[in-house]
């Protein structure tokens, strides 16, 4: 398994597998031994970011922070898996994104109302719900530390009023989803 694009400053992109090759990514950053993990993309994800990390030689403990853009099942369907794979991890999303991360049912059936039960499930796996303990609001203007990096959370709604960017300080890259 392969698919790890490395971009240079501890930036990489790992194919999310999702509908076909290269049409969408889960962005790893690292920095001084520690991973951010920007969106999630399905849990059919899951085994392309381990083999990344694996090529990175980093472990699931390794991943401190696993940042949304927005709730939607391409760019966090795959956020509950995640977080059960990654015990040290915290997940950061918009506020308005919090409850639907803690209990996903409202997104899973406005999504099966649009394309059936039987395709969500076939897309997107079981989408599970995530401790609120474990969860950050993604602030306007929230610095969020990785191993002394900054990543700073930038509100941009627009694709939905949920989304938010993160402008990485060190190289001043930002992450859009």
């Amino acid at each position: 398994m392969n698919g790890l694009i490395s971009y240079g400053n501890g930036i990489h992109a790992v194919d999310a597998h999702y509908l076909r090759p290269r049409f969408a990514a889960v962005l790893v950053i690292e920095e001084g031994g520690r991973i951010a993990l920007v969106d999630t993309g399905t849990n059919h994800s899951l085994p392309w970011v381990l083999c990344a990390l694996e090529q990175l030689g980093a472990t699931a403990d390794q991943v401190d922070h696993v940042l949304l853009t927005h709730v939607h099942l391409d760019h966090a369907g795959g956020a509950g898996l995640m977080m059960r794979t990654f015990p040290n991890a915290r997940l950061v999303v918009h506020s308005r994104g919090v409850r639907h991360m803690v209990n996903p049912s409202r997104l899973i059936a406005g999504a099966a109302a649009v394309y059936g039960e039987d395709e969500i499930r076939r897309l997107y796996g079981e989408v599970l719900p995530i401790d609120a303990g474990r969860i950050v609001e993604a602030t306007h203007g929230l610095r969020i530390d990785l191993a002394g990096r900054g990543l700073r959370v930038l509100d941009t709604p627009g694709h939905a009023r949920h989304h938010v960017c993160f402008r990485d300080e060190r190289t001043g890259h930002i992450f859009t989803g």
